[in-house]
């Protein structure tokens, strides 16, 4: 009898454990959404908020570390689920760990959110509005959880705000809103309610509500950085293909073009920057790059690109010097 026993525990045992075991990896598989869609839906309906994970999960390392340091450990996972649905966007280099769908899902993501870098941790409303935005942060879980629960305080004050503004017009709308985006980081008000900030100008256009002043000098650098970025992803299109086939020649010449008729000063600048490096690409001219440089800061001498070129100039008046 005692023999029997022991060979049914014996056999059965190393069998629970196994199902023990695979039950806790489909548990922490389960912890992390990727249906971006589905994860909307079931915040709405257990009135939570999104924590989404823009990662490279297989070759991140910052990714990795946090991961490792902070999601797997069960304070984090205990705390994050009470307010949050966990959603993980993931980049990763073995295209087997997503579907098509879901990499198009997170390709179309990471557009509308304007992800620069991995990790990038946003958390937002059951609707996908931000208010917050983090990445790594050392220290572990309970560091982490302490910075959930403050944020999570500024969401509830924002989304508050916002319900307010949604029932209202005018100047009450644009009060609302503005209380609203005073709850959040001013990076985050920046990077991701752009619209709203646009929307408070317009409605104290007289300045009355003593609102556009507060946010008339943001809205018109965001406007101005959108604009450089479109003209400097047009610009790189235009010469890629020449400078990946070593053809700095022919890169200069519609540079050249670019420069006689611009369509605007942004576009000027941004034609004599390019040919400036370019020239440098090319012929190794220190002295030309260094003279179209100073042609392009004297168009809009405090822009963006002007205050680039401020910190290439001195490299390359320190080669000319080097070189005399």
């Amino acid at each position: 009898m005692l023999r029997t026993t022991f060979a049914l525990t014996c056999f059965v045992l190393p069998l629970l454990l196994q199902d023990s075991l695979v039950a806790q990896e489909n548990t922490e598989k389960e912890v992390w959404v990727q249906d971006f869609a589905k994860a909307k839906a079931q915040a709405k309906a257990e009135k939570k908020d999104l924590l989404i994970d823009f990662t490279g999960s297989d070759w991140c390392s910052w990714c990795m570390r946090l991961d490792k340091e902070v999601f797997a450990q069960a304070q984090f996972q205990s705390a994050a689920q009470k307010d949050f649905i966990l959603v993980k966007l993931d980049f990763p280099q073995d295209e087997s760990l997503v579907t098509a769908e879901i990499k198009a899902q997170n390709t179309k993501l990471q557009e509308q959110y304007s992800i620069q870098g991995f990790p990038t941790v946003l958390l937002t409303d059951c609707d996908g509005v931000v208010y917050a935005q983090t990445g790594y942060e050392q220290g572990g879980a309970e560091p982490y959880v302490a910075k959930l629960a403050e944020w999570k305080k500024q969401g509830a004050v924002f989304q508050a705000a916002m319900l307010r503004a949604a029932d209202k017009k005018g100047a009450e709308r644009a009060k609302a809103l503005d209380e609203a985006l005073s709850a959040l980081d001013g990076e985050v008000v920046d990077n991701f309610h752009f619209e709203r900030m646009q929307e408070i100008v317009a409605a104290d256009a007289d300045g009355k509500l003593e609102l556009k002043a507060k946010y008339a000098a943001r809205v018109e650098k965001i406007l101005e950085s959108r604009l450089i970025n479109t003209e400097a992803r047009a610009l790189q299109e235009m010469i890629g293909a020449h400078m990946e086939a070593g053809e700095g020649e022919q890169a200069l010449n519609k540079l050249d073009e670019v420069i006689k008729a611009p369509k605007s000063k942004v576009q000027h600048q941004l034609a004599l920057f390019f040919k400036g490096m370019v020239t440098m690409d090319t012929t190794g001219d220190v002295k030309a790059a260094i003279g179209l440089l100073e042609e392009a800061k004297k168009i809009l001498p405090a822009s963006p690109i002007a205050q680039r070129i401020d910190q290439v100039l001195p490299q390359l008046q320190k080669q000319a010097g080097a070189e005399k």
